[in-house]
């Protein structure tokens, strides 16, 4: 069986909360004091850093521990002590920046509307002392639409190796060591190999991969829960959510009650309030990239204090082009291909598996899946360019650009458009709609183009 939580941790990840927020409470942007990090509150000119480590020696005390990892990643880590539910208190200075920052942050989400880049996962397990390390990338559309990927990081006589050396050298220079060691012992924390995952939310479902036993389970993703609703799930701290809320949510503060715009990051320390929140997570520690105001690396304390998660995110691409990336291939799919996975369904209303001769995007009765299964080709035109070539995808023809050969779904530039609502979509289809399905078959659509991506070619 699913179980949404676990699911929806993983979507939350690429998912911003302000269409939540948004649907809550309809805010409108007041003018600020400085902007978190501008001249006013003393950051520096110039780009941003290379994420830093919280702290650069090992503390004992109940706000945990921060290493760099490597490469200069940060590697926040927290002691398995007990865990206060409540954030220090923070003076009227601070606890003005702090006001600041989430009111910009909340800004700076409400603009994205895609957003993809990659990650590294490493899960401590403070029980047996092992350490499990995934790497992978993740993708976003608004409103809730997610995925995310990972495989493991191959443990390597020479990861190990340098691991060993990195202890053997902190315990010479009388430094914390970068890598989590075992209690007793001192060693590094046992390192082993990760299974591979994928999860995904398209609007309607969360799939659930396993890549080693090709199985897959498919789960209706509850109405109450869709759209700007699904940030009800755990994490929408990722991204900024108007403040009201995000306080009503979690007790936040700045980690050892300091604030450094100058370093280009702050250091979030958030319990949660809620007991929805309280179920899957009992404290985070959250580093915040001023620049971006997307989250640099994240760490997740478990309920029962024996498992730590940390995420790092990198490369962020943000609204990217859809066309563009429908023309380059680079487009994340929310809906994967279950061809060849045995395929457990939950809380389906109608049969969701696949026919053998079908791609496999587990058509549901919806209108789209009608017209497809009508004969002859479905009619596209006047639609999004990704809704056609799904649509297209969906009565068997193959989208794949960089394979000429088999790629069946070509897309041209077509005139420039004299309407704002056609940008983008189909202006005409060859064959026309009604053409018989043949083996092999191409279809050239002709894409109605944006004014203002005209004038810069």
């Amino acid at each position: 069986m699913v179980r949404y939580p676990l699911i929806l941790v993983c979507v939350a990840i690429v998912i911003p909360a302000t269409a939540f927020g948004q649907a809550r409470t309809a805010q409108k942007t007041q003018p600020g004091p400085a902007r978190p990090g501008s001249a006013a509150t003393g950051r520096t000119a110039g780009g941003s850093p290379s994420i830093r480590a919280v702290s650069g020696t090992q503390e004992s005390s109940a706000e945990g521990t921060a290493r760099v990892g490597d490469g200069g990643a940060a590697n926040i880590e927290l002691k398995n002590e007990h865990l206060i539910q409540q954030a220090p208190a923070m003076s009227p200075e601070l606890q003005r920046e702090l006001d600041h920052l989430l009111q910009y942050w909340s800004e700076a989400s409400s603009t994205i509307e895609r957003l993809q880049g990659k990650h590294v996962r490493i899960v401590y397990d403070n029980v047996f002392e092992t350490e499990r390390q995934a790497e992978g990338e993740f993708a976003y559309q608004k409103a809730d639409k997610g995925r995310i990927n990972l495989i493991p990081i191959p443990v390597t006589p020479e990861l190990v190796a340098a691991r060993e050396k990195e202890v053997k050298d902190a315990r010479a220079q009388n430094r914390a060591p970068q890598v989590r060691t075992k209690v007793k012992t001192g060693e590094p924390f046992e390192l082993i190999a990760d299974r591979p995952e994928q999860w995904s939310c398209d609007g309607e479902r969360i799939f659930s991969l396993d890549m080693e036993k090709f199985e897959a389970t498919v789960a209706q993703l509850p109405v109450d829960m869709r759209g700007g609703n699904i940030m009800d799930s755990p994490l929408p701290f990722l991204f900024g959510m108007p403040p009201a809320e995000a306080k009503r949510r979690f007790s936040m503060g700045f980690r050892s009650g300091k604030f450094d715009p100058s370093t280009g990051r702050a250091y979030l320390t958030i319990y949660p309030r809620l007991p929805q929140d309280a179920a899957n997570w009992s404290k985070a520690d959250l580093i915040l990239d001023l620049k971006t105001f997307l989250p640099a690396a994240v760490q997740l304390a478990d309920p029962a204090g024996t498992k730590i998660t940390v995420y790092k995110f990198r490369d962020c691409v943000k609204n990217q082009s859809t066309f563009v990336g429908i023309l380059t291939g680079s487009n994340p799919k929310f809906t994967p291909d279950l061809k060849d996975f045995n395929v457990h369904t939950v809380g389906s209303e109608t049969a969701m598996t696949a026919k053998p001769d079908e791609p496999a995007m587990l058509q549901q009765d919806s209108p789209v899946a009608r017209e497809s299964a009508d004969p002859g080709l479905v009619n596209v035109t006047g639609a999004f360019h990704s809704d056609a070539v799904l649509q297209l995808q969906r009565q068997g023809l193959k989208r794949d650009p960089e394979d000429k050969a088999s790629n069946q779904i070509l897309l041209e530039t077509g005139p420039v458009a004299t309407r704002k609502e056609d940008i983008y979509t189909v202006k005409a289809q060859d064959p026309p709609a009604g053409a018989p399905l043949k083996p092999g078959m191409k279809v050239k659509l002709t894409i109605w183009m944006d004014p203002a991506a005209a004038k810069k070619q």
